[in-house]
């Protein structure tokens, strides 16, 4: 599955770059990156780790064809680049942001009176 997905993000960014960036150049340099996020996927890394290091990785794919090409990329590369990072810092905010609504009262601990059985001092220390 993520052999066909780097062969089709290779295609697709051959297509979209100028020709002097090719699908030869493209491939080796996000080979890493799909890599990288199989295996993460293999070893089932939660979804939200699992959504912050693939997009970093891709994030400096993008920054290592920015290196080799000789014209510079368009900035809308620059632009999907960095959106799934964004996109992951946003909903990461926005989950700490409702969870922290519903701990704002914290729960009392319970007497030791309470407990059933018990007598309403606590046992006094014998000193040996």
């Amino acid at each position: 599955m993520f052999f066909s997905l780097w062969l089709l993000a290779s295609m697709l960014l051959d297509a979209l770059t100028p020709p002097e960036l090719n699908f030869y150049m493209i491939g080796p340099i996000i080979a890493p990156a799909a890599v990288i996020t199989g295996l993460m996927y293999w070893l089932r890394v939660p979804a939200l780790e699992f959504s912050l290091v693939s997009a970093a990785v891709w994030l400096v794919c993008e920054m290592a064809m920015e290196m080799i090409t000789p014209k510079p990329l368009s900035p809308l590369m620059a632009v999907a680049a960095i959106a799934p990072l964004l996109l992951a810092g946003i909903l990461l905010n926005v989950q700490h942001w409702r969870g922290s609504g519903r701990r704002s009262a914290p729960v009392p601990p319970k007497s030791i009176t309470n407990l059933p059985a018990s007598s309403d001092a606590m046992p006094s220390r014998r000193l040996l």
